[in-house]
C-alpha cells in the first residue's frame, strides 16, 4: 500500500501530533509522501521537520495564480477524458453536498491525478472538515480509498449528517480521545471501524532536567497553546490577578500566538500585571524546552465553547508532564482520560479563575505534592503516549485495512523468531 498524507497546512506549529506521528511512520519503515492544501503563513518552524523524509507537495488552488487554475482545470479534462462516468458521478456528489466548496473540488481534481501519476493507493487525511472534504472527492473521483484521523474542533464543529457520510465512505476513522471515540461511535453507522490512537511524543525529546531544581524566590507557571477561546487563558490571567492580591510573588509566562494576543494583553493591562504575565511566542519545541525546564508549574484551562469547540488532549499537557513539571488542566473532553485528579495532576473546573488560583498555590505552598504529581504525570505519559507506541498504532491500523485483522504482535514475534 502506497500511502499519502493529506493536510490542510503543513508544517504548522501549533500541529507537533501531525508531525510527531509523520516522524514516528517513518522511523519503522513507513514511506509517506505529504500533499499540503495551503502553504504556511508563518516564518517559524520546528526543527525536527528537517528529519521529515516524506517530499511535500502543495496542492494548487483556484486563487491567487492564474497558472494554478490552469493546472487544475488541466488535471479536471484528463479526469474526464479517462472515466467519463466516474467524473460525471463525482461532479453530481459534489453538486448536490458541497457545491459551494468550488475550492476543493478544484484542489481534489487536481490532487486525484498526482495519486494517480505517483501510484498512490491510499490517501489519509488529518482532520474531518476541509482534508477530508477534499479526500472524500478524490475518491469519488478515482476510487482511491481513504481514512482520516478525527482531532476535536472539526469533529464538534462539523453537522453529524456530513461526519456521518465522511465516516461511511472511509476505509476506517481514526482518533486521540476515547471521548471522540464514543462521540463518532455514537454518529457513525457502525459499517466503519473507528480506532482510537493516543498522541505521542519523542520522550528521548521531552526529559526532566538531571539537576534538581533549586527552590526560587519567584517560582514560574507557564502555559502554552493558541490564543483562541477554547484554551480558557483568560481564566489563568484572572487567576494570577488573585494571586497578585495575595501579595504572592510569581512570574506567568503565556506561549502561543492567534487571534486573542490583543484582547488577552488588553486584560492584562486592564489588571495591573504587566510585570509577573507576559505574553510570548510563537516559539519552536527548541525554544519551548527551554522554558520548560525552568517552569515550577504548567497551567492550561481548557473550555467547552458555546459552539462546542474543544480541545481533545492537548499535546503541551504531554510534554509538560514528561518535563517532570506539575500540571492543572480542566476535565473536558479527553483531557480527564491523561490526568487524574491529585494522582498526576490537578484537575479544576472550567472557567473558575478562583479554583486554577487555588490550585496553584497548592502546588507552591506543597512542593512535595507537586513532586508527587509530576513524578507520577511523567510515569503516564512513558507507559500510554510515547511515539514509538502511538505510530505503532497508527501503522497497525494501516496494515489491518491492507491484510486483515492479523495481530501486528503477532508477526512481530515471529520476525524475531526468524532473526535468532
Amino acid at each position: 500500500m502506497r500511502t499519502a498524507y493529506l493536510l490542510k497546512t503543513f508544517p504548522r506549529l501549533s500541529e507537533t501530533f501531525i508531525l510527531n506521528e509523520i516522524l514516528g511512520l517513518e522511523s519503522l519503515g513507513q514511506e509517506l509522501e505529504i500533499f499540503a492544501l495551503k502553504r504556511p503563513a508563518e516564518q517559524q518552524a520546528h526543527p525536527s521537520v528537517a528529519k521529515v523524509k516524506a517530499p511535500v507537495i502543495y496542492v494548487p488552488s483556484l486563487l491567487p495564480n492564474p497558472l494554478d487554475a490552469l493546472r487544475c482545470v488541466i488535471a479536471h479534462l484528463a479526469l474526464f477524458l479517462a472515466s467519463p462516468v466516474l467524473y460525471s458521478r463525482a461532479l453530481r456528489f459534489f453538486v448536490s453536498v458541497q457545491k459551494s466548496r468550488v475550492k476543493d473540488f478544484a484542489q481534489a481534481g487536481w490532487l486525484a491525478r498526482a495519486l494517480q501519476r505517483r501510484s498512490i493507493t491510499h490517501l489519509h487525511a488529518h482532520f474531518a472538515n476541509v482534508p477530508v472534504s477534499v479526500a472524500e472527492l478524490v475518491h469519488r473521483l478515482t476510487g482511491i480509498p481513504y481514512s482520516f484521523t478525527a482531532h476535536a474542533k472539526d469533529i464538534y464543529l462539523t453537522p453529524p449528517d456530513e461526519l456521518r457520510r465522511k465516516i461511511r465512505s472511509a476505509s476506517f476513522v481514526l482518533t486521540c480521545t476515547g471521548f471522540n471515540a464514543n462521540h463518532l461511535a455514537g454518529i457513525s453507522d457502525g459499517q466503519t471501524p473507528i480506532r482510537l490512537v493516543y498522541h505521542g511524543i519523542d520522550l528521548s525529546f521531552f526529559e526532566p532536567a538531571r539537576a534538581p531544581k533549586q527552590e526560587k524566590e519567584c517560582p514560574l507557571l507557564i502555559s502554552v497553546g493558541r490564543f483562541c477561546e477554547k484554551k480558557g487563558l483568560p481564566y489563568l490571567i484572572q487567576a494570577c490577578a488573585l494571586l497578585k492580591e495575595q501579595n504572592r510573588r510569581f512570574q506567568c509566562r503565556i506561549i502561543g500566538y492567534g487571534e486573542l494576543r490583543d484582547e488577552l494583553s488588553a486584560l492584562i493591562a486592564h489588571l495591573g500585571l504587566e510585570n509577573c504575565v507576559s505574553l510570548e511566542g510563537p516559539f519552536t519545541q527548541d525554544q519551548v524546552l527551554e522554558v520548560y525546564g525552568q517552569a515550577d508549574a504548567f497551567v492550561l484551562p481548557c473550555l467547552v465553547t458555546d459552539n462546542g469547540d474543544r480541545d481533545g488532549i492537548p499535546n503541551v499537557l504531554l510534554e509538560a508532564m514528561s518535563m517532570g513539571i506539575p500540571v492543572i488542566s480542566t476535565g473536558i473532553s479527553g483531557i480527564g482520560e491523561l490526568i487524574r485528579h491529585a494522582s498526576n495532576g490537578l484537575l479544576v473546573p472550567e472557567r473558575d479563575a478562583e479554583a486554577i488560583a487555588a490550585a496553584i498555590v497548592l502546588l507552591l505552598d506543597y512542593p512535595r505534592l507537586a513532586a508527587q504529581l509530576a513524578a507520577s504525570g511523567r510515569e503516564k505519559v512513558l507507559g500510554q503516549f510515547e511515539l514509538r507506541q502511538s505510530a505503532s498504532a497508527v501503522l497497525a491500523a494501516f496494515d489491518e485495512y491492507q491484510f486483515g485483522a492479523a495481530p501486528v504482535a503477532a508477526v512481530e514475534e515471529l520476525t524475531c523468531r526468524c532473526t535468532m
